[in-house]
C-alpha cells in the first residue's frame, strides 16, 4: 500500500469528523446475519429504491448507507486503509476513483456482469460504472430573462445583457469543495478551452455562487435564488424537473458532458463477497431498469422504445464521454491541481480563504 503524502495528511484532518457525524442508514432485515458497508456520494432519495431492492432479493444481508460529499469520500477511504469498515464505495468522481485504484486502494473483482460491461466502463477489473449520466444546466423559467440557453455562447450572451438580473443568481460547485466539481470543471477546460474562459471571467465578474454540492444549488434555483445552475449532474436534475414545473434541464449542444457514476470495492474490505454480489445487483437488467423507469439514475443500458423518456439522453449536439482513462489521473496531479485551482480562483475573483 502506497503512503499517504503529508499535502494528503493535511487536507484529510477537517474532512473526516464531518464525514463521521453522518450515521448510516439502515435497510433490510435488523436480525440479518451479514452486514454490508457502503460509503456512497449519491443521494440517498435516488438510491433507497434499489437499496430496498436490494434487500428483498437478499434477505440474509443487511445494508448500512452512508452519505458522504465526492471529496470527503476520497479521503475517508484513504483514511480507512488498514481497516477498512466499508466494503462497496460509490462515487461520481470519476477521477477520484480511478486515483484510488491507481494508488493501490482497490481489490479485483470480476464476474458474468462485470465481463458484459464494455471495456471503457471498467478499469483493471477494479472499479465498474454502472450509470452514464449528462452533466446539466438547469434553469428557472420565470426568473431566466429572455430566451432560455441552449448552450454555453447563448448563456455568456444573456450574462452579458441582462447584468444586473444574472449577478449573484448563478450557481455552480465550488471546486475546492467538490471532487466531482472539480473533474468537470477540468474537463470543461479540455472540450473548449476559449469558450472555459470566457464563461468563467463572466461567471466571476457576476459573482457567481458556488456550492458543495447539486441539491443545493437546485433548491436555489427551484427557489428563484438562482437563475441557473451550471454543471450539474442530470440525474438530480431530471429528477425535479419532473416534479417542479418552475425548472427546465438543459443539454448544451455545443455539448455535453457524459460522467459515469462507479464503485469500488476498497482493499481488505471485510465483506467483499457481498460487496460484489451487491455490484453484480448494480448491473443487472433488472436494477438498470428500475433506473430508468423509476427516475433514479440514467443507466448505462436504457431502453430507448418509449418516446421523449426524460431518462434516455437525447443530446441536441454532440456528447464527451469523460473516459476511464489515464488521462483522467493527469488532472490530479497534485501541481496542476493547486494551479487549476488557483486560476479557477482567479478567474471568479475569489480568496483561496473564501
Amino acid at each position: 500500500m502506497k503512503p499517504v503524502s503529508i499535502w494528503v495528511m493535511f487536507l484529510l484532518i477537517p474532512f473526516m469528523s464531518k464525514a463521521w457525524a453522518t450515521d448510516p442508514v439502515w435497510f433490510g432485515d435488523s436480525n440479518a446475519p451479514r452486514v454490508l458497508y457502503i460509503n456512497s456520494a449519491m443521494d440517498l432519495a435516488s438510491f433507497e429504491p434499489i437499496l430496498r431492492a436490494f434487500v428483498v432479493q437478499h434477505p440474509m444481508i443487511k445494508v448500512a448507507y452512508r452519505d458522504v460529499n465526492t471529496l470527503e469520500l476520497y479521503y475517508l477511504t484513504i483514511k480507512e486503509q488498514q481497516k477498512p469498515e466499508a466494503s462497496l464505495v460509490i462515487s461520481s468522481a470519476m477521477d477520484l476513483h480511478l486515483k484510488l485504484v491507481n494508488d493501490g486502494y482497490a481489490q479485483s473483482y470480476q464476474s458474468s456482469f462485470t465481463d458484459r460491461l464494455p471495456d471503457n466502463f471498467k478499469w483493471r477489473n477494479q472499479l465498474f460504472a454502472f450509470s452514464l449520466e449528462p452533466i446539466v444546466m438547469l434553469v428557472n423559467k420565470k426568473a431566466f430573462p429572455g430566451d432560455l440557453p441552449e448552450d454555453r455562447q447563448s448563456l455568456l450572451q444573456t450574462i452579458r445583457q441582462n447584468e444586473k438580473t444574472m449577478t449573484k443568481r448563478i450557481g455552480t460547485y465550488d471546486i475546492r469543495q467538490s471532487g466531482v466539481g472539480y473533474l468537470l470543471a477540468s474537463q470543461d477546460a479540455r472540450q473548449a478551452d476559449v469558450t472555459w474562459g470566457r464563461l468563467l471571467e463572466a461567471f466571476g465578474s457576476h459573482d457567481v455562487q458556488t456550492y458543495c454540492c447539486t441539491h443545493d444549488i437546485i433548491d436555489d434555483v427551484a427557489s428563484g435564488k438562482l437563475v441557473l445552475g451550471y454543471n450539474l449532474l442530470g440525474s438530480y436534475a431530471s429528477q425535479r424537473a419532473q416534479e417542479d414545473d418552475r425548472l427546465k434541464m438543459i443539454l448544451p449542444k455545443d455539448y455535453t458532458l457524459m460522467l459515469m457514476r462507479a464503485a469500488l470495492i476498497p482493499k481488505g474490505a471485510p465483506n467483499s463477497e457481498d460487496a460484489g454480489v451487491f455490484l453484480d445487483f448494480l448491473l443487472s437488467d433488472s436494477a438498470q431498469k428500475m433506473m430508468q423507469t423509476q427516475g433514479l439514475l440514467f443507466p448505462i443500458w436504457p431502453d430507448s422504445s418509449t418516446p421523449n423518456d426524460p431518462y434516455v439522453v437525447n443530446a441536441p449536439g454532440p456528447t464527451g464521454v469523460i473516459e476511464l482513462d489515464q488521462q483522467l489521473l493527469v488532472g490530479r496531479d497534485y501541481a496542476k491541481q493547486k494551479r487549476f485551482i488557483r486560476n479557477w480562483e482567479m478567474a471568479l475573483e475569489i480568496s483561496e480563504d473564501d
